[in-house]
């Protein structure tokens, strides 16, 4: 059996909100960027889930045995999984020269949050940016 520890991976998330200017709508990257170290997927688990009654829509899932992210991380935040961003010396993303985009777009965000309510465990439905 593999240990918690074995198979993490560094993780950032970034909190997004959304900003209307004008007849626009934007994506505003909060700061600090949030790095932990977890347990990534290789794609969902879906014939659990759909056992459990619950249909899933996302590709990955990320696995967090950190209750303090709990209140701090929500469905639509931004997830870097596969690419690491670039970060300023203050801990917040570099954006690029519209001052909204990052610079290292993130590659996934956070489609559904699983929480049980006495354990530590958390996980994350995460659904890639874009198409496939």
């Amino acid at each position: 059996m593999r240990s918690r520890g074995r198979d993490r991976q560094a993780i950032y998330f970034s909190i997004v909100t959304e900003k209307k200017v004008g007849i626009d709508t934007i994506y505003e990257y909060n700061d600090p960027v949030i790095k932990k170290k977890m347990s990534v997927s290789s794609g969902t688990g879906q014939p659990g889930q759909i056992s459990a009654g619950l249909v899933v829509d996302y590709d990955r899932e990320i696995t967090s045995y950190d209750k303090s992210l709990r209140g701090v991380i929500q469905e639509g935040d931004a997830v870097f999984v596969d690419v690491e961003p670039q970060i300023n010396e203050d801990g917040t993303l570099t954006m690029g020269e519209d001052g909204y985009t990052p610079v290292t777009p993130p590659d996934y965000w956070i489609k559904q949050i699983f929480r049980t309510q006495k354990g530590n465990v958390d996980v994350f439905g995460i659904k890639r940016y874009g198409g496939n």
